[in-house]
Order: C-alpha cells, then structure tokens, then sequence
C-alpha cells in the first residue's frame, strides 16, 4: 500500500492541536465520564447537536452509552473537506469516461492518462491543497449521529454471527460511523443496509466465511489502481464505486464501511513497514468473539490466508516470506500512549506513526512476539523516548516506541527474524541510538561485525530480497517433488529413493533427511519439468567421527554444456549459493557419479534464481559500520557478482545506481556463503 500523503495527512498545525486536545483531556481524568465531558466542551457550538442525541437516547441505556462512545472517542477525529468532492466531480466524469475506453482494464497505457489526467487537473485546482480539515466534534448533526447508532444496533441485533458478543466489541468494531480519519461521512451505512439486508448473515445454519466471500464476489469488480493516480482523492464508498479503482487502504475502509452495515464486526489491520521487504500494507479483519479473521481487501483467489503467512515462520507460495516487525489496527476509539501522552515530548520529537492515537498494537495476534531490552548510547539532553527501526526504500522507518529509564528502553511486542536499529528522533530526523541487530527467529539478539581485517568473498545475484520470489517462481516450480534415488549400480538396478522434496519450494538452501540407510555411489535426480534449474544440488554422509560432511567429489555422468551467460554446471555443485545453472533438458532426470560409495545422510538443495545484477547497471556494496560504509562498485553480469574481501558477519545493502527508479535494495547477511534477506 502507498499512503495517499498529499491529502490523507495531517498538516502540522492540525497535529499540534490534536495533540494539546489529547494531552488536555488525558491531563485531567482516566475517569471516562470526564473525558465525555471535555468532550462537549471541545465540540463548540456543536455541543448543541451532541446533546440533542444524548436527549434522543435518555430513556434506551445502551444506545446512551454507544452514543457516548462515540463522542468521548471523537477527538482526533476529523474529514477531508467535503468541498473537494464537488472540485473534483469533473474530474471523476473524465476518469470514468477514460475508463470506458479501456473496458476498465487497468494497463500501462491508461495508467499513464490518468497520471496525466490528475496532474492537469489539480494543477489548475490549487484550492485542493488549502480546505481546512472538518472535525466531527464540529461538525456532525444530531440527525446524523442518530441515524448511524440506529441502523448500528438494527444491524448487530439481527445478525447471527455477531448478536452475542460483547457491548465493548459491538462499540469498538461495528458501531463507529468513521473507519479511518479523512473519510467524509455520508448515507453509506445506509445504502449498503439497504442494498444487502436480509441477504448476508441473518440466518443461521451458514458458515460466516463463505457468506463473506460471497458478499466479497459481489464487489470483484472494484479493484486496484496498480498506483496509477494514487494522489487522486477517494473520500466517500460512492465516490469509490463510481471510479472502480484504488488502492489498498481505500478498498480496506470501504470493506469496513460494507460488512459493519450488515451488523459485523470489521477492522482494517495494517503493517507500516515490512520487516524484510520494502513499502506497507494494509488488509480486513473481521472480529467474532474477541477472535480477529484477517482477509485480502481485494478479491483474490486465496483471501484468507494473512494469518498463515503474516506468522513470521513460513512463506506463501506466490510472493515469498513475509516478515513483520509490528501489526497495528486502525481504530474509532482512542488509544492513547506512549509519547503521545507524555507532556514533556514536542510534537516534533514523535514520529509520525506515534502521532496516530487511533490505533492499537495487535502483533500478538499474528504472530509470536517478544519484549526486546536495549542499552541505549549517547542519549540526547531532553529525550524521553526511543523507536526500533527498520529499513524501508533506504530509510530506517519506526514501528515501535520504548522509555528511556537509567540508559536502558524496552520494546513490546516485537515480531521476530526481522533486523532493527535503534533510533531516537528529534526535530523531525532519526539519530543512531545504538547498532542494528537481527531478532532472531528463536527471539535471541545477533550483534553484527564491521572488522574489515577479518574477511571473505561475498557472491551475489540479486539486491532486492524477498521479492524476487515472486518472479522466480517458475524455478522454484521446476524443482518441486523432485525425487533423488540412489544406488551401486550406474544402470540404477536395485537402490532406493533417498529422498524427495516438497511440494512447495522457497529461494533458500533447504535440507531433507535421508530415507535410505545404505551405501550408494550413483545418484538420479528426476526433472519433473526436464529442465535443470538448481543453485544449489549438494549431498552429505557422516566421517568416522559422526560429523556430517559434503561429497566433494560429485560429477554428472552424462556433462552438460555452459550456458549462453556462462553458467556451468560445476556452478551446482560448489559451496556458493549464488551461483548456478538451468537448461532445458531433453530427458526426464539427470545422473551423479558421487566419486565412491557413501551413505547419504541428507540433500541440500536451492532453486536456480534469475540474476537481478544486469550487466549495464553498476551496483555499489556497503555494510554496516555506524551507518552505511561503501565497499565499492562493480557492474552487473546477469549471473552472480562476487565482491571481495568483504567483513564477515556484517549487515550487507547492495544498491542499484539508480536507487529512485529501482529502490528496492533490501539488507542482508552473509552465512555459510548464502545471501540471506532482511
């Protein structure tokens, strides 16, 4: 997901007062009947319409009580100008219009008009910048207000999924009319109730996730811009259905806005950065029962899967490992802490992800988290706070807050397996608060070297990280249930198979155990694809000692010749995960000669994966040394690079020398001559 900064973000004005609104009403009472209070007094002269609701409900407890959820939590809570839509109403006319032509098929051709289209348009619309922000203390009608508790309570009540869960989770998850600041609020709770009432999880006997799904194959249509037009204001559901494009946190707000009407419990869950790749994301949750059920925003084929591959422990098929440092959940109600709270801390010492109090941290319901204590150095006068970082387009990004206690913070709730750098952050600019770390996948922190007299060679293929999964699943394919058997005989008479892979393959070196507990000397590795595509094909018996060693001497039987890039297949079988070798083969299977007669106690293998070093481009190494330190340039060959007389045990970044249309270096170490991503 890209933010929409240009109209999605607070000016700094705006931030300082809502935040001296918080810091006020946080001063003067945990007690909730206060804050209510303060409530009125910050609404104006709109305290007259807030009162008439509380007037409307005097005699209905619990639609009192909701009523007063929403006005304590209204602070901080604020629209987009309303006038913005009516500027850009011709707008919208040309970008359907265009759609038209295109058959609403989003492709590179009309991205590019509809960059175009808006840059024009808003370039000749300046008033767009300037609309004053419209908060809801100040602005929303009694009418209004009654109309959205109204239809909430008709909504849950008839329900069958949601009707029995707590008044808390019906305040917080199906109640609010506002599912993410800058919307502005319309008759869309009503439009959608209308539309889809008695339709969707109102009787029993169905199963809610396939009543979600198919209340999802409904609004298949609306899909993602692929970031085309993404400054493009989208305030309201209508305006979204009209256009029929957008971007992630849009599709995530009007999903929110769609499944609360109908009574369910729903929320937009997002990560701020990637813990091992580059941008953010944001995606749905529907709540039963205290229990959070995340889904794809948009439809897709597999749009359940977040809690399966967001664990921090596996990796998805299609797009690779995911790695996440926090899990934040976008909220109505409001959350305050951390130095948002603390009266001692300028609004431009908080990073901006800490200037949101309507969010709550739920990490834990992800994946496994741990608290992280650090010592902290050279702490600046006057700092009461410190963040954990991590690296998002070269830019370490916060996602988590600590307090400074006698040179030492805590971070809760930290995901794993993923590198961090301790930041302080005053007047607006990160300061090193100490070195980056690796949290490992067993939660334990790895310390990095920068000793450049304690060296190796380093062999690369690629600078983005996790990503390339994505386009090398061809490869991964290729090798997947391959087969491995062994046997005396080079004719592959009597033997057994050794072992076979699974069915599902990632970028790294993986091992399986050996199923087969006699000697061999001749092994055939079958192709399910006949085609040869490994980085790494090794095997390994125990010494005398019990130690486990590598075949050193493995040939093919039958030789294959280099590649047009010049790939050989000695390539697979040495100790360089990097290198590698693929073609195309004409049989089924390929045969080993392992030298002389071993016992094979396991398989190492990899998949061969496309080389990202492209031989015009020049690529500069750095590593970690109180920031990043250059270890010199090379251009790229299509196949793997090797830099030399690299430290050991560094954190590595590999930059393409044109980081601002190719940013997507990630970092990454160096173990046992394999490239592993952060």
């Amino acid at each position: 997901m890209i933010e929409n900064k240009r109209y999605l973000s607070l000016s700094n004005g705006t931030i300082f007062l809502l935040l001296s609104i918080l810091l006020f009403v946080s001063c003067q009472s945990k007690n909730d009947e206060k804050i209510y209070n303060q409530s009125l007094t910050l609404a104006g002269n709109n305290r007259t319409e807030l009162e008439k609701v509380l007037k409307h409900y005097e005699n209905d407890t619990l639609k009192l009580q909701a009523a007063k959820f929403l006005i304590m939590n209204m602070p901080g809570s604020f629209a987009q100008n309303e006038e913005i839509i009516g500027i850009c109403t011709p707008f919208y006319n040309d970008y359907v219009s265009l759609a038209k032509e295109y058959g609403y098929e989003m492709n590179t051709g009309r991205g590019q008009k509809i960059d175009s289209l808006w840059n024009n348009f808003s370039n000749r619309h300046f008033k767009l910048l300037g609309l004053p922000f419209q908060s809801d203390l100040e602005n929303i009608s009694a009418e209004q207000l009654i109309s959205e508790i109204d239809l909430a309570f008709n909504a849950w009540k008839e329900n069958v999924y949601t009707h029995d869960c707590s008044f808390d989770e019906f305040c917080e998850y199906i109640l609010p009319y506002r599912r993410m600041n800058g919307l502005v609020i319309d008759d869309a709770r009503k439009t959608f109730y209308e539309r889809h009432h008695g339709n969707y999880f109102t009787q029993p006997g169905k199963d809610m996730i396939d009543e979600s799904d198919s209340l999802l194959y409904e609004y298949s249509h609306l899909t993602h811009s692929q970031f085309w037009g993404i400054r493009i204001p989208i305030l309201t559901a209508s305006t979204f259905e009209y256009l029929r494009h957008g971007l992630c946190e849009h599709r995530c707000w009007y999903n929110s806005l769609l499944f609360s009407s109908l009574g369910m419990g729903v929320a937009v869950d997002f990560v701020p950065a990637w813990g091992n790749r580059n941008n953010n994301h944001t995606w749905n949750v529907l709540i039963k029962d205290g229990k959070s059920h995340a889904f794809e925003a948009f439809w897709d084929n597999d749009r359940w899967k977040y809690k399966r591959i967001y664990n921090n422990k596996t990796f998805d098929y299609d797009w690779g490992r995911f790695r996440l440092a926090k899990v934040y959940r976008h909220s109505f109600k409001n959350y305050l802490e951390g130095p948002i709270t603390d009266r001692r801390v300028q609004p431009e010492d908080i990073p901006d992800l800490f200037k949101n109090f309507k969010k709550k941290d739920v990490s834990h319901e992800y994946f496994d988290t741990v608290h992280v204590a650090l010592q902290l150095k050279d702490i600046p006068h006057d700092t009461h706070y410190t963040y954990l970082c991590v690296l998002n387009y070269h830019q370490w990004q916060p996602v988590q807050w600590g307090k400074i206690e006698k040179g030492k913070a805590v971070f809760h709730g930290i995901g794993k397996d993923v590198v961090y750098l301790p930041c302080y952050y005053k007047h607006g600019s990160l300061i090193y608060a100490g070195e980056p770390f690796l949290l490992n996948a067993e939660g334990v922190i790895e310390t990095f070297r920068n000793d450049t007299t304690d060296t190796e060679d380093l062999y690369i293929k690629h600078y983005a990280g996790a990503p390339l999964h994505y386009g090398n699943k061809w490869n991964n394919t290729s090798i997947e249930q391959t087969s491995v058997y062994g046997s005396l005989s080079p004719m592959f008479s009597g033997g057994d198979t050794i072992g076979i892979f699974p069915d599902s393959i990632e970028i790294y070196n993986k091992k399986i155990d050996s199923r087969y507990d006699r000697p061999v000397r001749y092994i055939r590795v079958s192709l399910p694809y006949r085609k040869v595509a490994f980085s790494n094909l090794a095997f390994y018996y125990n010494d005398p000692a019990g130690e486990e060693k590598k075949i050193e001497t493995v040939t093919l039987v039958h030789p294959l010749d280099s590649t047009e890039n010049g790939e050989i297949t000695d390539y697979i079988f040495d100790e360089y995960i990097a290198t590698g070798y693929r073609r195309e083969l004409g049989r089924n299977h390929i045969d080993i000669d392992l030298g002389d007669e071993y016992t094979v106690t396991s398989v190492r293998f990899a998949p061969y994966y496309e080389a990202g070093l492209k031989k015009e481009v020049n690529f500069e190494l750095f590593y970690w040394n109180e920031g990043w330190k250059s270890l010199g340039k090379q251009n790229g060959s299509d196949k793997h690079v090797v830099f030399k007389n690299v430290p050991k045990d560094a954190l590595f970044l590999l930059k393409h020398q044109d980081i601002n249309n190719s940013p997507g270096a990630r970092p990454f170490i160096y173990r046992n001559n394999e490239v592993l991503w952060h």
